[in-house]
This record gives C-alpha cells, structure tokens and sequence, in this order.
C-alpha cells in the first residue's frame, strides 16, 4: 500500500514538473478593458468576440426572455465575426473614455449599433 501511495506521488511530482515547464495560457478575470481588446491580435479578437456572443446568448437560460436575444442572434448569422471584430476596434478606438473600461456594456452597445446601421442600409 506504501508503495502505491509512493508511486501516486512521484507520478503527480513529475506532472506538477512537467506542467511548470510548460508556458501556461493567459486567463483572464473575465471583460477587458477596451486597451486590453485593441492589444489583442486578430485571432484573440475573434475568439474574444464569439465568446462575448455565446455569454449573451447564455441569457435565456439565467430568465432572460428569448426575445431579448433574437435580434442579435439573426444579426450574427448575416455579420461575421471578421466584421464585428474589426467594427468593435473602431468603436472602441474612437472613444478613448472605453480604454480602461471593463464594462461588457460597451462591447454590447457596439454590436447594437453595427447591427442597427445593418438593418438601416440598402
């Protein structure tokens, strides 16, 4: 029995080693700040961006109607991810009072406006 509790040792030493050895991934706390958004390269963008989309429409599930989520639903699959992400940059880049702002609310008022001007358009 010693010996297996040894053995279980060792094996969890070695893959707590072998896993500082490795650069870990960049968690983060949650919404950046609009400075963190404009640093982050386009692939970070995009993901940050789809899994901004998949929180809101997370929504219903926590009592939120489905219709307070439809619209931007149907927005989304006419708008692709490429063109929030870059229509966000923009907003965000216009407005320096975003930079340090951490509130999703701006990354969700940018979606509104760039599917309301969609809607808009010929």
């Amino acid at each position: 029995m010693r010996l297996l509790i040894a053995a279980a040792f060792l094996v969890f030493a070695a893959s707590a080693s072998a896993q500082e050895a490795k650069p870990s991934p960049r968690i983060m706390g949650g919404f950046v700040s609009g400075r963190e958004y404009m640093d982050m390269d386009g692939l970070e963008k995009s993901a940050y961006v789809r899994g901004l989309f998949d929180g809101i429409f997370l929504a219903p599930a926590f009592g939120a109607k489905n219709e307070d989520v439809d619209w931007l639903l149907a927005c989304t699959g006419q708008i692709g991810i490429d063109e929030f992400r870059r229509y966000l940059f923009e907003y965000i880049r216009q407005r320096d009072d975003l930079w340090a702002n951490r509130s999703p609310a701006k990354m969700y008022r940018a979606a509104r406006d760039l599917c309301q001007a969609k809607a808009k358009a010929p």
